[in-house]
């Protein structure tokens, strides 16, 4: 199968809805691209006497495209990825693949959406030399009562078993610290969010919002890509050689 063909596939639905659940709000609209973030916030009362009772909840959110020429890319392999059995896998472990690293959230449409597209292309990885790392990005918020971590995540599976059954295709939870998002950004306000990682691990694309057929499209220019040759290494000097007179 060639590339194009590749192209082809990557459009094609899987006929399988996900509904949703979680942490981040859903979209305003069913053709919205992202779901904002929210975060509570104590108030200046809050925090001097922990009254527990003034807190308001912020809206945050972020959406669109950055693109990295090769010469300004940064290492990200130090980013890894969580099974539910805690086996790692880091960028470190799959260089010489490009890698598209997808973090999303069980209460978001849009999020949905990436998930189905990864699905499509995720047979095909070995076959292309890439690697999907599907990223839950919720977490537990004690004051919403909204629960995060492996247990949302395998109630969301059991709810949309046929799809996770038919596409075969893993989910991970982020590494903390040195291994965590904060490797392509510093902060994550909206999802889903794409990242595409080229075959040194580095970081190549940001999208942040979902557009139909973004990740087929973001693949394609990632495989599509040349890998830089090697700066060449100059011989070493025999010690104790002395320079040709000129």
């Amino acid at each position: 199968m060639t590339l194009r063909m590749l192209s082809r596939l990557m459009l094609a639905a899987s006929g399988l809805a996900l509904s949703a659940q979680g942490v981040f709000t859903n979209a305003n609209s069913p053709d919205a691209p992202i779901c904002p973030r929210v975060m509570r916030e104590k108030s200046g009362v809050e925090m001097k006497h922990n009254m527990g009772a003034d807190t308001s909840a912020t809206r945050y959110s972020q959406w669109g495209d950055q693109f990295f020429p090769q010469a300004e890319r940064k290492d990200v392999s130090l980013f890894a990825a969580y099974d539910e059995k805690a086996k790692g896998t880091s960028i470190a472990s799959l260089k010489g693949k490009v890698v598209l690293v997808g973090l999303w959230s069980t209460h978001c449409d849009p999020s949905a959406k990436m998930l189905m597209e990864f699905a499509s292309l995720y047979a095909k990885r070995d076959q292309y030399g890439f690697e999907i790392l599907s990223v839950n990005f919720d977490e537990t918020q004690q004051d919403s009562g909204i629960e995060g971590g492996w247990r949302a995540i395998s109630k969301f599976r059991i709810k949309n078993r046929q799809f996770f059954d038919a596409s075969k295709m893993p989910i991970y939870t982020p590494g903390l610290g040195k291994e965590g998002p904060s490797n392509f950004m510093d902060m994550v306000y909206s999802v889903p969010v794409l990242f595409v990682v080229d075959r040194q691990g580095k970081l190549a694309e940001i999208h942040i919002g979902y557009k139909d057929g973004f990740v087929g499209q973001a693949l394609m220019r990632a495989l599509r890509e040349r890998v830089p040759a090697p700066m060449p290494v100059p011989p070493p000097t025999p010690e104790g050689a002395k320079p040709s007179p000129s």
